[in-house]
């Protein structure tokens, strides 16, 4: 799924979701691949663009999109 960050809130809420997940939740800027539930990895990628989620699981997938449907591009 893509995603896309207007806010520090944004983010925030995005690394709360992720946090709450028992699987693997990883955002890729293109460049570098970060662990979504860690507030300063994220902060270490370029959020002028949209984002690669990468999440283990096909059903995994469906549930996180659900709970982050507001970030979704």
């Amino acid at each position: 799924m893509t995603v896309r960050f207007s806010s520090l809130s944004d983010i925030r809420e995005f690394v709360g979701l992720a946090s709450l997940q028992p699987y693997m939740v990883e955002v890729h800027d293109g460049d570098r691949k970060v662990n979504a539930k860690s507030f300063m990895e994220m902060f270490t990628i370029d959020f002028t663009h949209p984002l690669l989620v990468n999440i283990s699981g096909e059903d995994n997938e469906l549930a996180f999109a659900g709970a982050a449907k507001k970030f979704i591009v």
